[in-house]
């Protein structure tokens, strides 16, 4: 314990965030905190963000919506940053899940750095560096589940390499960060479920990650449990205010968690899984969870001296199964448990795609380096292979 406290780290998480219900509709004065110009960036149904440009009426803040449709890639961003350039805003606002943040981000970073995001693109482009701070954005997310609304990433699927990549700057962290249950209204029970999964496959990675620190640990030692109790309700329930003040709380921290300590296998599947598909990237995590879990435990088991990357998942079975003789296998039941009883929706990558492809993309993945233990490829190759015969199995079903 004091050893992971006195361990030096560096932490960038959001400058503010402003929690609980009824939070939306004082939009206008936190906007008008940062400029007097706000474009608003909004899902394929912008009546749902009405809350907000209501609000920027009443505050007298010009603003002008513009909806991010399916996931963003460099084309759209593209054109969503010269729309942008074109109204010449001073704050960003991103109300919507994870694409539409990651929309925002991208954009606010490149009304002040300028150039093409393909310029600052990790691995298929140029990854140069971002130099400017970007202009001031507010997220405000309706799904919790990527927890984007606090990391300093963006993800955009390049689709002629089928592959999603990030451009990352902590000069990309939104300024401000509003969770609401009210944003959550409307969310189908499906995409609440693979949002939460992914949120909880979040906080767990981040936790047993290699660079976990005790800022990360202490985030995900609560908000672990939390997620794992409220999403169920969420899902059950979807006027459960409790439930999705909760999802959103948790969400949040596994953005912050992730940010500074890094994910693993499971995130290091999906940048691949999410570039040859069009499978949403929640459903992905919460297939591939038990499954990477599992293969951690069995690979820590047969080496020496790996007592800490046991110890996390022996006390990740403790937070899941509330047992403090819970073995690091019990925890990996809990969430195949989970997984199973959520109404996510049947999805998966074909056996179209090459088992090679998936996994050399995926060793290849900044995520992978956090994975509290280096799989080899063999036993990379039979996560996947689990994962596409589960997958046919649900289908023939």
């Amino acid at each position: 314990m004091l050893e992971a406290m006195t361990t030096p780290f560096d932490l960038v998480q959001p400058r503010r965030v402003l929690f609980g219900r009824e939070r939306i509709r004082g939009i206008g004065d936190v906007v008008r905190e940062h400029g007097n110009r706000c474009w608003v960036v909004t899902g394929s149904r912008p009546e749902r963000a009405s809350v907000v440009s209501d609000a920027l009426v009443r505050a007298q803040i010009p603003h002008e919506l513009w909806c991010a449709s399916g996931e963003p890639t460099f084309d759209s961003v593209r054109d969503a940053a010269e729309a942008a350039r074109a109204f010449g805003p001073d704050v960003v606002v991103a109300m919507g899940g994870g694409s539409v943040i990651d929309t925002a981000k991208a954009v606010a970073m490149l009304l002040t750095n300028g150039g093409d995001p393909l310029e600052y693109a990790e691995v298929v482009g140029d990854g140069k560096p971002v130099t400017q701070v970007s202009i001031p954005m507010i997220a405000i997310p309706t799904t919790a589940g990527t927890g984007t609304e606090a990391t300093r990433n963006a993800v955009l699927k390049h689709s002629g390499k089928q592959v999603k990549v990030s451009l990352r700057s902590r000069w990309m962290m939104p300024e401000v960060v509003i969770l609401d249950p009210f944003a959550m209204r409307g969310v189908p029970a499906h995409v609440a479920a693979a949002s939460g999964m992914d949120a909880l496959c979040q906080l767990i990675e981040a936790f047993v990650s290699c660079r976990a620190n005790a800022w990360t640990d202490a985030l995900c030692r609560e908000g672990i449990p939390m997620a794992a109790e409220a999403l169920p309700k969420v899902c059950r329930d979807p006027e459960d205010q409790d439930a999705r003040a909760g999802m959103l709380l948790a969400a949040c921290w596994s953005g912050v968690a992730l940010a500074n300590a890094g994910l693993g296998a499971v995130h290091g599947f999906a940048a691949v899984a999410g570039g040859v598909s069009d499978v949403p990237h929640g459903l992905i995590c919460a297939r591939l969870l038990a499954l990477v879990c599992r293969a951690n435990i069995e690979a820590l088991e047969r080496i020496p001296d790996s007592s800490k990357g046991l110890d996390k998942y022996r006390e990740l079975a403790v937070l899941l199964t509330g047992n403090p003789q819970a073995k690091p296998l019990d925890g990996v039941a809990i969430i195949e448990e989970l997984r199973d009883r959520l109404p996510l929706a049947t999805g998966g990558i074909t056996a179209t795609v090459p088992v090679e492809q998936v996994v050399s993309g995926a060793q290849r993945a900044s995520s992978m380096k956090g994975n509290p233990v280096v799989l080899p490829g063999e036993v990379l190759t039979a996560i996947w292979s689990d994962y596409a015969e589960s997958f046919s199995a649900r289908c023939a079903g």
